[in-house]
Parts: structure tokens; C-alpha cells; sequence
């Protein structure tokens, strides 16, 4: 059964930028995965990342700190298997 929940949704303008985002974020233990840019978000690179709200601080810290470029960080519904 697929259900809706909400998640941080981070887009990228490059290809290079998402991936780096995924080897930072997965080598701070903070929670996530790239997935293709949902219809409610423009398109960039075509690559986001999804994590979960409360993360938001953790994950602008520690991409400002990398100096990894983001275009928009926004929590919104996706579904999901479960």
C-alpha cells in the first residue's frame, strides 16, 4: 500500500553537487537518499535528495560548510511504499 509523508526535498542545479551532497550527508550518518526531482519542485539537474524535516538544520550546515551549491530545500509530500 503506498501512503504520503512528508520530506525534505534538497534540488541541485549539477549532477556533481547532488553526489557530493550523497557522500557528505551519507558520511555524517544523516539519513537520506537521491531520488528524481518530484513534479512539485522545478527541474535542475533532474537529481534531488530526500531526507526527514527535522533534518533541515543539519543538512544546510553541513552543505554551507562543504560549500556544496543547492537550488531549494523544501519539505513537501511524496508517496511511499509501506
Amino acid at each position: 500500500m503506498r501512503k504520503s509523508r512528508i520530506f525534505l526535498v534538497i534540488t541541485f542545479s549539477e549532477t556533481a553537487d547532488a553526489m557530493a551532497a550523497e557522500k557528505l550527508l551519507a558520511g555524517r550518518q544523516i539519513p537520506g537518499r537521491i531520488i528524481p526531482i518530484p513534479r512539485q519542485l522545478s527541474a535542475g539537474c533532474g537529481l534531488s535528495w530526500r531526507t526527514e524535516p527535522e533534518l533541515e538544520d543539519q543538512v544546510k550546515e553541513a552543505l554551507g560548510t562543504a560549500g556544496i551549491r543547492w537550488q531549494e530545500m523544501r519539505s513537501i509530500p511524496l508517496w511511499v511504499s509501506g
